[in-house]
């Protein structure tokens, strides 16, 4: 089996799961994407109206502050899917065999425990600042609910991720790599 992001692909894209989940958490990576090039348009239109026409924008940081925090959430699923994620591999890259497998089963199963216990908390977070109806404070007056939902989406796509690689890698059409 190959190893490394490309393979990963071509591995798990053969599994039934895969076609499904893979779109998905694809589809959260390009969102991220998009937001990247966009937290950096604001960021040289804050710069240029701050030090050029010297009138700087009171919602840049804001709105730069939320779009971060949804990027991270949609582009971490997908590059945990790819494994292009940071990985502390001083046992993984030395195992072999089940001990491998065991591995990378106990990998996926902490990062689905942790999309569990974000989700669950974003929820409760959710619903509680939309039945309170609480609005933030700074220069861009939204609905609390709003700029914490992108928690709750990364969590979903952590979960698919988690989900896809757990069953790929015990019908045997996953890599062995964490």
């Amino acid at each position: 089996m190959k190893t490394g992001p490309e393979g990963e692909e071509a591995v798990s894209a053969s599994s039934p799961i895969a076609k499904i989940t893979t779109p998905i958490v694809w589809l959260g990576g390009a969102i991220s994407t998009v937001l990247i090039l966009a937290a950096f348009a604001v960021t040289i239109y804050a710069v240029i109206n701050r030090y050029a026409l010297n009138s700087p924008l009171l919602w840049a940081d804001e709105l730069i502050g939320y779009s971060l925090v949804a990027l991270v959430m949609f582009g971490a699923a997908e590059a945990y899917r790819r494994n292009d994620h940071i990985a502390i591999d001083l046992l993984s890259s030395k195992a072999s065999g089940k001990v491998a497998l065991v591995l990378a089963v106990v990998s996926d199963l902490s990062v689905l425990a942790f999309a569990a216990v974000l989700g669950t908390s974003t929820w409760e977070a959710v619903t509680f600042a939309y039945s309170f109806g609480s609005y933030s404070s700074g220069s861009i007056e939204i609905a609390t609910w709003i700029p914490q939902s992108p928690l709750l989406a990364g969590a979903a796509l952590f979960a698919l991720a988690a989900i896809e690689k757990l069953i790929g890698r015990f019908t045997g059409r996953h890599s062995r790599q964490i």
